[in-house]
């Protein structure tokens, strides 16, 4: 039995090789950048090395027998075609000043192919890490809304391509749990509820219980006076102040998973109040190394806060580690995890994914933790910034009466459409079957309320998320029901309508697909419509990599568009069932399948084999 492939180099990876290896040998004492790229002009890929390599040949003497680009170029081809050892390459031609026109073999792209049928997508050769990201982050006592569905569902797709290549990864979410907020809440919630330690309150609706701990906050003096003493408890470790605030944090806990049940994200809670402790060492060891200056406020010298100006930052706003009362703020908490994250997790890669917004904030933390000396060379630092969910207005989404949009709303709306939506079709094709009109589609007929409830809340949250992730993540977008629930267009409704339609071809084939990828059969490709499906289902491994360096998931829903695009152009043009190339053209949709599968898994939507 062959040993199980585990990664796959790109194409044009590969061929990069290939390419490296020839210029090594037609010029060993020239180096010259590698220039491999895709091509739309009759070939595949184009070498385009030669130009800049004969400016440095010319540099240091031309060789016998080169006197232009074009010569240059032909040499290479000719050591190309010696470096080939896989047979990958069809043609290799020379084709105006100097550049490389390369075709690939469709014996190669068929091994690949089958390489895809029998193992499934696999993710490019990497070098794994250790990574911390840092995503969603919702404040405790208030409810997530609309706004956090980009940070949950751009950080859980990033987690998703990462764990996929087989990095160690820490889903982390740092919810806003400790601050002055909680002296409010927490002296709010001794006062209305004063038994709370024997008799658990009934502050399920956070949202109105902020707003009633707020309005009493801002209207009642000695209230506020007793909220900043809250907070003195609170952080001295005081019991009945700590068993208030663990009360608040459950019940936000269970309101967060209402959330992250609906997507399917999975975290780790490290909320702010586990830095606390390290707070301290952390500002001690940054004034230690000099750091660290006082700022007064003009209004009054007695107070001075410590704050940090990162060396090679353009802002004029510090980092704020201490403030003038003594206390910490966001800045001391984001510097605390940082530190912890690089020399407790011992990560190598964090990422920060929030709005736009918080730019400068990052940018700051990253230049102190440099300047520091805690993050290296080696240790690499993102922040991935994106912009807003708006209404078709154009402005921020929020509900007709001016209000945040719950999350939890939002997804289910969605639901309930999309539910609507597939019991109208089951009344419609329960009709048709009875006049024997089906047409063959008959699948919602078969399923109870159950199912279709099931299968309302894949589709439907599965559009919420792609809708959210087709977009670019730094661009604000349009957030509407009626355009991410179309079964027509740029949409997860129209994603897993193909794959059903793959898994039914596949179904109604009444072949064994294990047995036919145990026969040995193999796919060859003849027909056009066949080589393009083919041949972007080999850009699979180049479009993890683009995701990789950009952390940018529209990519990934880009690339998944289009397959399923060439799927309809490959349906349409080519017979599968009873055709002589029936074996060849499953072996396709097989290779198809898993990797829609796969890239699916990556932006977390689901997969439906029937709708």
């Amino acid at each position: 039995m062959a040993a199980k492939v585990t990664s796959m180099p790109t194409v044009i990876g590969a061929l990069k090789a290939i390419c490296t290896a020839a210029q090594t040998s037609a010029f060993p004492d020239i180096a010259s950048k590698v220039d491999v790229a895709s091509s739309a002009m009759g070939a595949d890929y184009q070498n385009n090395s030669a130009l800049s390599l004969f400016g440095r040949l010319k540099a240091a003497g031309l060789p016998d027998g080169i006197k232009s680009p074009k010569d240059v170029a032909q040499r290479l081809a000719d050591a190309m075609q010696l470096c080939d050892s896989e047979a990958m390459m069809a043609k290799v031609e020379v084709a105006g000043a100097g550049f490389i026109n390369i075709t690939i073999s469709g014996p190669w792209f068929a091994d690949r192919l089958n390489t895809i049928a029998q193992n499934g997508a696999l993710p490019p050769p990497v070098q794994t890490q250790k990574v911390v990201v840092d995503f969603s982050s919702p404040n405790v006592a208030k409810e997530m809304h609309a706004g956090h569905l980009r940070s949950t569902i751009i950080g859980d797709s990033i987690c998703r391509v990462l764990e996929f290549c087989g990095h160690e990864v820490l889903r982390v979410n740092h919810v806003g749990d400790w601050g002055t907020q909680f002296g409010m809440l927490i002296g709010h919630l001794k006062q209305v509820f004063p038994d709370f330690a024997s008799n658990p309150p009934p502050i399920g609706d956070l949202q109105a219980f902020y707003k009633e701990s707020k309005k009493h906050f801002d209207e009642d003096k000695d209230f506020a006076k007793l909220a900043h003493e809250e907070v003195v408890r609170l952080q001295s470790g005081d019991g009945a102040s700590r068993y208030a605030w663990q009360q608040i944090c459950d019940v936000s806990r269970a309101a967060f998973e209402e959330v992250y049940s609906r997507l399917g994200v999975k975290l780790t809670e490290v909320g702010e109040s586990f830095y606390n402790e390290y707070i301290h060492a952390v500002v001690s060891h940054l004034n230690e190394i000099g750091l660290v200056s006082d700022s007064v406020d003009p209004a009054d010298p007695s107070r001075v806060a410590k704050v940090v100006f990162p060396p090679n930052t353009k802002h004029e706003q510090p980092l704020m580690v201490v403030k003038s009362d003594g206390g910490f703020g966001y800045d001391s908490t984001d510097m605390a995890a940082v530190w912890y994250r690089i020399f407790e997790h011992q990560a190598n890669w964090i990422i920060y994914v929030t709005d736009a917004g918080q730019a400068p904030h990052f940018e700051l933390v990253f230049e102190a933790a440099r300047a520091a000396g805690w993050a290296t060379e080696a240790t690499r630092l993102d922040h991935v910034p994106f912009g807003l969910v708006c209404g078709d207005d154009g402005k921020k989404f929020k509900t007709r009466s001016g209000e945040t949009v719950r999350l939890v709303d939002l997804l289910d709306e969605a639901k309930i459409r999309m539910g609507k939506t597939l019991h109208e079709r089951q009344l419609e094709q329960l009709k048709q079957k009875e006049e024997g009109a089906t047409g063959g589609r008959v699948s919602l007929t078969e399923m109870d309320d159950a199912t279709l409830e099931t299968y309302a809340a894949v589709i439907g949250y599965s559009a919420v998320k792609y809708a959210d992730l087709k977009a670019n993540r730094i661009s604000n977008y349009i957030f509407n029901y009626d355009r991410m629930l179309d079964e027509k267009g740029n949409t997860a409704v129209y994603l897993l309508y193909a794959g059903a339609r793959i898994a039914s071809i596949v179904r109604n084939s009444g072949v064994d697909m294990n047995a036919l990828l145990a026969s040995g059969a193999r796919i060859v490709l003849v027909e056009p419509a066949e080589f393009k499906l083919g041949k972007e289902l080999l850009r699979f491994q180049e479009i993890i990599e683009l995701m990789l360096s950009t952390l940018q998931p529209n990519f990934i829903c880009e690339y998944l568009y289009e397959l399923c695009n060439l799927f309809t152009k490959f349906y349409q043009e080519c017979k599968v069932i009873g055709d002589p190339a029936q074996d060849s053209r499953l072996l396709l949709l097989i290779a198809l399948e898993k990797t829609l599968r796969k890239g699916f898994a990556l932006v977390g939507l689901g997969y439906l084999e029937r709708i």
